[in-house]
């Protein structure tokens, strides 16, 4: 197998979720003479684009996603650090998200992140069951381009009203968006965010958006 095909087949392997296939290729590859930029660039951000036309299209469902996402959250975790240390790539910008206090549900978050890792972004996981206070702190010492709140239960509107208003005393440039199944326009509105998302691709749209124009 040359290393087109070693890149081809990787790449399928993340997209379809054939996740022990993409491991074991993803170590292949990192010994190979392949750089680190190439499988960044040919395959993950690749897989990610892919990803989400075949969601669009109706091809791809809600699992089909998570299990992807869940395959390029193990691969980035291997290669970011090698792309900031070996080829001291810029990222396209920094983006801070978690879940708020109270809530512990992740999927959607980490969907989100890996996603958004593999397109090229440096992102920032704060976490589940996220204080206003820890949110606060890691905006002024990172200054994110983008903040992303994240909760699917109904109390986590009260917690994302809270974080909003201490953000906006802040005076940060950063944009905000709130991201779960329970957020509807009003209540964006009344939480004070610039935008929301009900799933994860719908945050990915928004938050690439978002990101140019900031």
């Amino acid at each position: 197998m040359n290393n087109k095909e070693r890149i081809d087949t990787l790449k399928q392997s993340i997209i379809y979720g054939e996740t022990q296939k993409a491991l074991d290729g993803f170590q292949k590859l990192l010994k190979s003479n392949i750089s680190i930029k190439q499988i960044f660039t040919e395959v993950i951000a690749k897989a990610a684009e892919k990803i989400g036309e075949l969601y669009q299209s109706g091809e791809f469902f809600l699992p089909d996603m998570l299990i992807a996402a869940d395959i390029m959250k193990h691969i980035m975790k291997i290669l970011k650090p090698k792309l900031k240390e070996d080829l001291n790539k810029k990222f396209k910008g920094t983006i801070l998200i978690g879940t708020v206090e109270g809530d512990i549900h992740e999927i959607g978050k980490s969907l989100v992140i890996a996603l958004l890792e593999g397109q090229g972004f440096e992102v920032i996981d704060l976490g589940v069951d996220v204080s206003p206070k820890v949110f606060i702190e890691k905006a002024k010492e990172v200054n994110p381009k983008v903040i992303g709140l994240s909760g699917l239960l109904t109390m986590s509107i009260s917690k994302m009203v809270e974080t909003v208003n201490l953000l906006k005393r802040e005076n940060l440039s950063s944009k905000i968006i709130v991201g779960g199944g329970i957020l509807s326009k009003e209540s964006c509105d009344i939480i004070g965010a610039d935008d929301y998302a009900k799933d994860g691709w719908e945050g990915i749209q928004k938050i690439l958006k978002m990101m140019e124009s900031v």
